[in-house]
C-alpha cells in the first residue's frame, strides 16, 4: 500500500505517486496534484524549476529526460525513459521530501530477464543507488532484481572469508606476532604472570563473527524470497543457492549485526577488500530492513540496470555458446580484448582513439564481428511491421557504418560483420524456424568482399529451451561464410 503524506498547511493530502514506464521511450506525466500542490489550472506554475532541480540527480541516474511544456496559462511536465531500467524516488518541489517514485521496466518485459542474468553470471547485475527508498516500488519489481545482486555480494564475501585471515588476539606462553606491551604491563605483571604474553597475530581461517553475520543475512534473504519460489523460477534458483551457502555455515549460529559491529569489521579487519566493503554494505541494508526483493507492496531500494550493457553481455554469452560448437576463439570488449587502436599523427583531446567491437569470433580463415545494439530496429525493419521513420533509418545507417569500420580492421579471407538487435520472444520464435532472424548482404569495396548481417535475438529463452536454442540460429552466418 502506498504511503500517505501530510502536505503543508492549505494543501491537500495526497498518496505517494508511483510512475511506471518502459525503457527507451516510455513517457509519464507528472501532475502537481500528485505532489500535494493544489493548483486551480493544474499547472506547475512557480514550482516548475524546483521540480527539475529537486529531481535532477534521480533523473540523471536513470537517464530520464524531463521536459516542461509551456502553454498559455499552463506549465506541464513529463519524463521520458532512456535505456536504463530501475527505480528512483521523486521529491516534491515545495518540500524536498520524497513524495513518490519512478520505476522504469525493460520494454521487452521482465519474463526470463532473471534467467538471462543468471545465465551470464550476473555480469550486468542491477546497481544499487544511494537514494532514499522508492515508495511502493517493491511490488513492481520481480524478487530477484535486488536479491540477486545482494546474494552475489555475499558469495564474494564468503570466498574472501574462506581464503583470508583475521587478526587474532591471544595470551600465550611464548610471543607470537606483535606483543601488546601495554596490556602486558597492565594485566599480567601486576598479577605475577610474566610468562603470560598477550599477542596479536594473523590467524588463517574464517572470521567467526563475520560468518555468523553472513548466516543471518542469508537467512533474511531466503525468507524474503520464499513467497515467490512457487511462481518464479529465478527466485527458486536463488533460494537453492542460498541453501547451499547455508549448508557451509552450520558451524556458526546466526547473529544479527549492529551497525557498530559492521563498522568495526571495516576498520579492524586485516584483509580489507572490495568484497568485504560490498558484503558489509549489503548486510547493513538488511539490518535497516530496507525494501529488498520479496517485500510485496512495500518501499524498495533505488537501483538501475543499464539495458544496453545487459544486452551486450547476453550477445557475448550467446556467441560464446555458438563458437564453442565449432572451436571458434572468442574475444570480448568487456575484457578489453577487442580494442583496435587509432594512431593519429596529430592527436587532439576528445578524438576517437580506438575501435571496440563488442565480440569477435575467429577461426583459422574467418572472422565474425558482432556489435550488439539495444534498439527496436530489427522488428521495425521487418517488412511485415511496416515502414520505419527517417530518424530510425538514419540511425541504422550509422550502425552499419560503425560495424563495417570494425570489419575493415581485420585481414582474413572471410569476414562477416553482424549487427545484433533484440526482438520480442513471440516474434522471434515465429521467424526463427524459417531462418528469418538472420539477414545477409554482400559488401564489395576496393576489390574486397565481406558479408554484412542483421541478427535478431530474444531477451528470453524459447519455451522449454536454453541459450543454445537461440545460438544455433547463428549457424547461418558460418554456413554462409564457408560458401564464399
Amino acid at each position: 500500500m502506498a504511503r500517505t503524506r501530510a502536505t503543508t498547511p492549505g494543501r491537500s493530502r495526497t498518496r505517494a505517486v508511483l510512475k511506471v514506464l518502459a525503457d527507451s521511450g516510455g513517457v509519464a506525466a507528472l501532475r502537481p496534484e500528485e505532489f500535494g500542490i493544489a493548483a486551480r489550472d493544474l499547472s506547475w506554475g512557480p514550482y516548475a524549476d524546483n521540480l527539475l532541480r529537486a529531481n535532477r540527480p534521480q533523473f540523471q541516474a536513470l537517464d530520464l529526460s524531463a521536459e516542461l511544456v509551456t502553454r498559455p496559462g499552463e506549465i506541464s511536465a513529463t519524463v521520458r525513459a532512456g535505456g536504463i531500467a530501475g527505480a528512483v524516488p521523486l521529491r516534491a518541489p515545495h518540500t524536498g521530501r520524497v513524495a513518490g517514485g519512478i520505476v522504469v521496466r525493460p520494454r521487452y518485459g521482465w519474463d526470463d530477464i532473471g534467467a538471462l542474468l543468471s545465465a551470464i553470471g550476473w555480469a550486468a547485475a542491477p546497481q544499487l543507488l544511494a537514494f532514499p527508498l522508492v515508495p511502493g516500488s517493491a511490488r513492481e519489481v520481480p524478487p530477484w532484481v535486488l536479491a540477486g545482486p545482494v546474494l552475489r555480494r555475499f558469495v564474494a564475501l564468503l570466498q574472501e572469508v574462506s581464503r583470508g585471515f583475521r587478526m587474532a588476539e591471544e595470551t600465550r606462553p611464548r610471543p607470537r606476532g606483535t606483543v601488546l606491551w601495554a596490556r602486558y604491563a597492565r594485566e599480567q605483571l601486576p598479577r605475577g604472570r610474566p610468562h603470560a604474553v598477550p599477542c596479536r597475530f594473523p590467524d588463517l581461517g574464517a572470521d567467526a563473527n563475520l560468518r555468523a553475520y553472513l548466516r543471518w543475512g542469508l537467512e533474511q534473504l531466503r525468507r524474503s524470497l520464499l513467497p515467490w519460489v512457487g511462481a518464479d523460477r529465478i527466485a527458486r534458483s536463488l533460494v537453492d543457492e542460498v541453501d547451499a551457502l547455508l549448508s557451509g555455515l552450520t558451524d556458526v549460529v546466526a547473529r544479527l549485526p549492529s551497525h557498530a559491529a559492521l563498522n568495526e569489521l571495516l576498520r579492524d579487519r586485516a584483509l580489507s577488500s572490495a568484497a568485504l566493503a560490498g558484503g558489509v554494505e549489503a548486510l547493513g541494508w538488511l539490518v535497516d530492513e530496507r525494501g529488498l526483493a520479496g517485500r510485496n507492496d512495500s518501499d524498495g531500494l533505488a537501483w538501475r540496470l543499464t539495458m544496453h550493457e545487459l544486452f551486450e553481455r547476453w550477445v557475448e554469452h550467446l556467441t560464446g555458446v555458438w563458437a564453442a560448437g565449432f572451436g571458434g576463439t572468442l574475444t570480448a570488449d568487456r575484457r578489453d580484448a577487442t580494442t583496435i587502436p587509432i594512431r593519429w599523427q596529430r592527436p587532439w583531446t576528445g578524438s576517437l582513439s580506438s575501435l571496440r567491437p563488442d565480440v569477435v569470433v575467429q577461426t583459422r580463415d574467418a572472422v565474425f564481428i558482432f556489435d550488439a545494439k539495444y534498439k527496436p530496429h530489427m522488428e521495425a525493419l521487418d517488412g511485415e511491421h511496416g515502414a520505419t521513420d527517417e530518424a530510425m533509418r538514419a540511425e541504422h545507417r550509422h550502425d552499419v557504418h560503425q560495424v563495417l569500420a570494425y570489419a575493415a580492421a581485420f585481414d582474413a579471407p572471410r569476414v562477416t560483420a553482424a549487427l545484433v538487435y533484440p526482438m520480442r520472444a513471440e516474434r522471434w520464435q515465429a521467424l526463427a524456424p524459417s531462418g528469418r532472424t538472420v539477414d545477409l548482404a554482400d559488401v564489395v569495396t576496393g576489390g574486397r568482399s565481406m558479408r554484412l548481417a542483421r541478427v535478431a535475438v530474444p531477451l528470453r529463452f524459447p519455451s522449454g529451451g536454453a541459450a543454445r536454442d537461440i545460438a544455433v540460429t547463428f549457424g547461418r552466418l558460418r554456413e554462409d561464410a564457408e560458401s564464399l
